[in-house]
This record gives C-alpha cells, sequence and structure tokens, in this order.
C-alpha cells in the first residue's frame, strides 16, 4: 500500500501558471514501515474542466522510498499517483495545483542549509507587481522540496522593501494579510498592496526552520519520526519589482477614409502616484514622452514613427500621414517606479 503518514504533495500546492512546481512523496509497507525500493509510480495529470486525464510521467523510488520530479503545469487540475511494487498496484494518491493568473514577470528563488549531512531546501515562487489605487492581493507562495516539511509552529516567507517612500521605511517588514501552511510542504503568504506602499524593489525572506527527516520509517521502532531541523540563512530568496500604473489613450480625427490622409492623433497619459504619505491618486501625466507606432495590417509588425511629449494637462496631440490601414499604437515606455501602458487606434484605407 502507499504509505500515508504524510501524504503525497506538491511544493507549493499553488504558483503561476508555468512555473516549477515538485510532486514528491514516499511509498512503502504501513505495517513492517519499511520503504519500497525501486517501486515504481505512474504520474499522471488530470486538468480542471472537460480536458481529458494524461499520463505524464514514470518515476522509481529510491532506497528511502522517496520519489520526486518537477513539473510546469500551465492550468490547475490534480496530479494521479499509482503506485506498484513488484508489479502490483500499492495504491492512489492525489496532489491538487491551483494556477494563478500570470500578469507580471514571474519571480522564483531558493533558498538551502545543511546539518548533520542533511539539506533542507525551499522555493518561493511569486511575480511584480503594478499597483493602483485600490489594493490587491499579491501572493508568495512556497514550497518545501527535501523531506521532512515545515516546522512545528507557522513562520512563513515575508515582504521587506528597499526603498523609503511615504510612511514607509526602507528595509521595513510589510504587514502581511492572511496566510496559510495547506500542508506541510507548501504555504502562501498574502499581502494586500496599493500605490500607498514604495514602489521599487523588495526581497523576499525565510529565515526560520525547516525540517528534515533522518529517518521516515523509524527503523529502530522508537515509535517516532525524528525530524533534523535546519535553520535557515537570512538572505534574500527572491526580488520582485513594484511599480505604479499608467493609462495610455490615443484616438484618431479619422478611423476610415479613402486614399493618404494627414490625421491628427491625440491622447493623453496619466500616472497613479503618490500625493501623500497615505494616499495615492491616478493624475494627469504633463510633460511625459509618448512613443508612437505604426502597425500596418499583415505581419510587418509595427515601425517606429515618432516621439511625442504631453502638454501641462497630461495631453498630446500630433498629425501623422497615413496611406495603409493598420493601427496606431501610443506607448509610454515607464520607468523603474512606474508601469508601462499603451493602446492603440484602428486605421481602414479603402
Amino acid at each position: 500500500m502507499l504509505y500515508t503518514y504524510y501524504d503525497v504533495a506538491l511544493a507549493p500546492n499553488a504558483a503561476p501558471a508555468g512555473t516549477a512546481v515538485q510532486l514528491h512523496g514516499y511509498v512503502g509497507d504501513a505495517s513492517s514501515r519499511q520503504p519500497f525500493v525501486e517501486a515504481t509510480v505512474d504520474v499522471y495529470f488530470n486538468p480542471k474542466g472537460t480536458a481529458p486525464r494524461r499520463a505524464v510521467d514514470r518515476v522509481v523510488t529510491d532506497e528511502d522510498g522517496w520519489f520526486q520530479r518537477t513539473y510546469r503545469p500551465s492550468t490547475s487540475g490534480t496530479y494521479d499517483i499509482i503506485a506498484q511494487e513488484s508489479g502490483e498496484p500499492r495504491g492512489t494518491k492525489m496532489a491538487t495545483f491551483t494556477a494563478r493568473s500570470t500578469n507580471e514577470t514571474v519571480r522564483s528563488g531558493g533558498i538551502s542549509a545543511t546539518k548533520n549531512g542533511f539539506t533542507a531546501k525551499m522555493r518561493v515562487t511569486t511575480q511584480d507587481v503594478v499597483t493602483g489605487v485600490e489594493p490587491q492581493t499579491v501572493y508568495l507562495d512556497a514550497g518545501i522540496l527535501s523531506p521532512g516539511g515545515n516546522t512545528s509552529f507557522d513562520p512563513r516567507p515575508y515582504l521587506v522593501t528597499r526603498r523609503a517612500e511615504g510612511q514607509y521605511s526602507a528595509g521595513e517588514f510589510l504587514t502581511p494579510g492572511w496566510g496559510r501552511w495547506s500542508t506541510r510542504y507548501s504555504a502562501v503568504q498574502t499581502y494586500r498592496m496599493s500605490a500607498v506602499h514604495p514602489a521599487g524593489l523588495y526581497d523576499v525572506y525565510y529565515n526560520y526552520k525547516i525540517g528534515h527527516y533522518d529517518d521516515y520509517w523509524d527503523r529502530d521502532g522508537s515509535g517516532t519520526l525524528r525530524n533534523l531541523y535546519v535553520k535557515m540563512p537570512h538572505k534574500p530568496i527572491t526580488t520582485i519589482r513594484v511599480r505604479r500604473a499608467s493609462t495610455t489613450t490615443i484616438s484618431a480625427s479619422s478611423t476610415s477614409f479613402t486614399g493618404s490622409r494627414n490625421i491628427e492623433l491625440k491622447g493623453s497619459v496619466r500616472k497613479v502616484q503618490l500625493i501623500s504619505a497615505a494616499k495615492a491618486a491616478n493624475r494627469w501625466a504633463p510633460n511625459t514622452a509618448v512613443k508612437l507606432y505604426f502597425d500596418p495590417a499583415g505581419s510587418a509588425g509595427p515601425v517606429y514613427k515618432k516621439t511625442v511629449r504631453t502638454n501641462s494637462s497630461g495631453v498630446y496631440r500630433t498629425t501623422a500621414k497615413t496611406s495603409k490601414s493598420g493601427k496606431w499604437i501610443a506607448k509610454y515606455v515607464g520607468s523603474s517606479l512606474q508601469a508601462p501602458s499603451e493602446r492603440s487606434v484602428t486605421i481602414t484605407v479603402r
């Protein structure tokens, strides 16, 4: 049978779609407390929805009955794990994965430490953030990659800002939202972030202990599983970039005409800005550069045409000769603290 003192687990069991997660577990005899060595484990993925279940892997356990594999699921679903020993089915387990939407650049990093010859490992996955006036939820998804799981208390990864701004100091811990360990190998920590938080770089830390089994199977018959606790070093696991949102618009004086014509392109730029220590607003952006591209119909791709600047009211105007169908694209390129934005208008030339 599949030894189920601790279930087969994903580490982490939620993450941005397409990022690395580790599936691992033990296979052994529950009565004799002995591992199944070189047992076959078939792995299937059953996507959420109507798509059929598919086989993804076949792995073999090591001398401790432990197996592990890394996957990059693109959608939510369930991993079905079917173990065999000496050609006989020994049980089935499931591990469910939740795919988070990927809106910005994904950031992932690992941390490890060794004690008495045992190395404990953790991976944290998150993504860059574009903040607005209203708060949004930011997820830090953590997975323990080594046998043993989390410590007996409840620490989770946390965020520290590098930049002082508003009511925050450089190096300050952000106040977290809800968080939990959903299994011994998978945790999530959330933050509610808005534009009142400093823009810039944030480091992710976890400087607590991680458990590592030095005898999962209780071979000496003591009746306990020995779990060695390994202190993690105080250093950044990964770094995210937080930028405030912007909005760019564009319109054309005429969008459908015959033959070549000079048309007026007009638009605006607004930026979410910190206006006091505890308040942000979406305001017009004066004297801001806007790059204009023309993307002709077909597969040629956008071509840069000119750069214009907004006036004191955050509005720009320019004239552009247009002889082909396609799109005019206005781009604000952003900065290290402000996110880029773009918009397009379609032109039809008959």
